[in-house]
């Protein structure tokens, strides 16, 4: 049986790209005869300046700096949209959120709530005009791609589906699942005990998932790979993404994936819980998706979406070299031996259009690395940095603070190596350690206990969590991203979230690398 389905990304997810996840759910389920409509409401543009908006009032008012970066307001954010979509009063939301914002180093007054609270209420008000131009009667079901930054947003979507269509299925699916909501979890319980308008969450691949719901093979209302006695979709069976239904005038690069999981175990991580066994597509048949989607939308600029490039820039750059492809890309990369032991090979990459990639450092301190399981050593790091900064590819690096067990000694071998490799380092951005009780590879070796006070918690429903008696403590922690953070900003390595921030870091890049592609 023929059947139409609308799969929506909610905000809020940087709108660089259309979405990957719903345009390769709507190529798979219509090679089976469905028909698919796919919705982006994170890239209207007065949803993601009230975005911002929220942030600036937080950034200007509550004490963080703009070079701390957002990791923290998300977590404000997300506590915030959470208490006003359950139907929280105004002054109970402002009282709870007053008495959290310490706990993420934020400084707030009742000005800066009300403030911050004008915001959320026309965030929704958006929403619900957007919501009001479709027609969701025509539809089987209705299914939101989720992450932890839009559960709230997804489940704002999902009640209003359920109240003017509600003969079609709600169904919620994405990342938050391999985190936040991971099977086994308190915040998963209370997804499916108290929001009886959701009809199916699905955990996992969701290809093979959501085509057994809509072709009456699975039932379940909490469905994982499970549900099908199956394991992993074979990579080569995923078609290439449908961004037919966006406007790809909106933004700046397409997207896609050269495989799904991860082949490494990083103890803080959560993307093998998420897609499982590590599978890689061959470089002949991602070099042939990529040009096929240059020649269809006319953009030849990339994100790499998947976990890491390093099982695949080697065949991928050279068949991009041998086809002459003209494209521009960048993505994850592991900072390892692999990287810079040979600065030919990155050469290679730089000619074949890899741009900038997105690394993974976390820290400079050994031993914490092997905490970790990094599998990589500060002096691996040192040579991928000034290996990819010689070629001129930009080095955006990622680095957490407060690790349970990360002393003051680490977090000044770190410091001292990122003076060292100021000019190696395009762009730094510092995070606060994040624990989930289920879904990381290590999530299991420690206790958890709820961050939120026992008023927010019910407003909110859905938990944050930490490690019980972490050391360092949370205070700690926080501390120590304003450290980094403040070093970061001394040295001039910027931490980019607007358009003005990335033209100061395009001219100082360019100035230090010459051989750096100019792209933005």
């Amino acid at each position: 049986m023929r059947r139409n389905v609308c799969l929506i990304r909610p905000p809020f997810f940087t709108p660089w790209s259309p979405p990957l996840g719903i345009s390769l759910l709507k190529s798979f389920l219509e090679q089976r005869g469905h028909a698919v409509t796919c919705i982006d409401l994170n890239a209207d543009s007065q949803v993601w300046n009230l975005h911002r908006r929220y942030f600036d009032i937080l950034q200007t008012q509550a004490g963080n700096g703009e070079v701390e970066g957002h990791s923290k307001l998300w977590l404000f954010l997300y506590a915030h949209l959470h208490s006003f979509v359950n139907g929280a009063q105004e002054q109970a939301i402002s009282r709870a959120l007053l008495s959290h914002a310490p706990r993420y180093d934020l400084r707030c007054d009742e000005r800066t709530i009300k403030l911050l609270a004008e915001v959320v209420e026309r965030l929704f008000a958006r929403l619900r005009e957007l919501l009001d131009r479709y027609d969701f009667t025509q539809y089987w079901a209705v299914g939101t791609s989720t992450y932890s930054t839009s559960l709230a947003p997804s489940l704002f979507v999902l009640r209003y589906v359920s109240e003017v269509a509600p003969q079609t299925r709600r169904i919620i699916g994405g990342g938050v699942f391999a985190d936040d909501l991971a099977l086994g979890s308190e915040n998963l319980n209370t997804l499916m005990t108290r929001y009886p308008f959701v009809d199916h969450a699905v955990l996992g691949e969701g290809e093979l998932l959501l085509t057994g719901l809509v072709e009456d093979k699975i039932t379940d209302r909490l469905i994982t790979i499970k549900s099908l006695g199956k394991t992993a979709l074979d990579i080569k069976d995923v078609p290439g993404p449908d961004f037919g239904d966006f406007n790809l005038d909106a933004y700046f690069h397409l997207t896609v994936e050269g495989g799904r999981s991860c082949p490494f175990q990083c103890s803080f991580c959560s993307e093998t819980i998420q897609w499982g066994t590590y599978r890689k597509k061959s470089a002949e048949g991602l070099t042939e998706q990529v040009l096929s989607l240059v020649n269809q939308y006319g953009n030849n600029h990339f994100f790499m979406a998947d976990s890491l490039m390093n099982p695949y820039i080697e065949g991928f750059s050279k068949q991009l070299l041998e086809r002459n492809a003209g494209i521009l890309y960048d993505g994850y990369l592991r900072a390892d031996a692999f990287v810079g032991a040979i600065p030919e090979r990155v050469n290679r990459w730089a000619k074949s259009g890899c741009f900038r990639v997105r690394l993974g450092v976390e820290t400079a301190a050994e031993h914490l690395l092997e905490v970790m399981d990094k599998k990589t050593t500060p002096k691996h790091i040192s040579k991928a940095l000034n290996t990819l900064a010689a070629e001129g590819i930009r080095t955006t690096t990622y680095w957490i603070a407060g690790h349970p067990g990360e002393t003051e000694e680490d977090v000044r071998e770190t410091m001292e190596f990122i003076k060292e490799h100021r000019d190696s380092i395009y762009e730094l951005e510092i995070h606060p350690f994040f624990y989930a009780p289920y879904g990381q590879v290590a999530s299991r070796l420690y206790q958890a206990v709820c961050v939120y006070p026992d008023e927010l918690a019910e407003l909110t429903r859905f938990r944050e969590w930490d490690v019980r008696d972490c050391n360092p403590n949370r205070a700690e922690r926080y501390r120590r991203v304003r450290l980094v953070s403040e070093l970061a900003q001394s040295l001039g390595i910027p931490n980019i979230y607007s358009m003005a921030q990335r033209d100061k870091a395009e001219a100082r890049w360019l100035s230090l690398h010459s051989s750096a592609t100019e792209v933005y």
